[in-house]
């Protein structure tokens, strides 16, 4: 008799959803999200609808920071309601590879420091999260002041579609 596990059946639900058998582990979420992607964050606004809007971030010390203006809708947002969404993926399927789908939600309660908090520290995590994606020295990125807010995930809603679902 064999010591090798035998692989695990799949459910037809793993080729389509969010599962406990296609879950990240913690090492998967951490590498997947150390690469860069465009995010979604949603807030809550003061009427109750949520409010959602691309982002671009960066996952350090199990911590997702953004770098927003002023003036976005997600800081009076989440002054007033600090829970907060963010959600990425990548569909791996689009160029035919046949390799599957990845995606992560957190759910969590977020932060804001601005400017006037802690300058310093604004300035480092701009550059850090926005450095990833442009040059950070464009008077566009400047153009206002930012605020860095810092969501603190309590849970997580992960997934890794395996490659294609074999036809029946």
């Amino acid at each position: 008799m064999s010591d090798r596990k035998k692989p695990q059946e799949r459910s037809q639900l793993d080729y389509t959803t969010a599962t406990a058998g296609n879950a990240l582990s913690a090492d998967a979420l951490d590498g997947f999200l150390a690469h860069r992607h465009d995010g979604r964050l949603a807030t809550i606004r003061a009427d109750g609808w949520p409010h959602l809007t691309p982002v671009w971030f960066l996952w350090e010390e199990s911590l997702l920071r953004f770098s927003l203006g002023a003036s976005r809708l997600h800081l009076p947002n989440l002054r007033s309601d600090a829970r907060a969404t963010f959600c990425v993926g990548e569909d791996l399927e689009r160029d035919a590879s046949g390799r599957g789908t990845v995606a992560a939600v957190a759910f969590g309660r977020a932060t804001i420091t601005t400017m006037e908090d802690d300058e310093a520290f604004v300035r480092a995590m701009t550059e850090a999260v926005l450095g990833r994606y442009r040059p950070t020295d464009e008077a566009i990125v400047w153009a206002e002041d930012r605020a860095i807010v810092t969501l603190d995930p309590d849970r997580w809603l992960t997934w890794a579609s395996p490659p294609t679902a074999p036809q029946p």
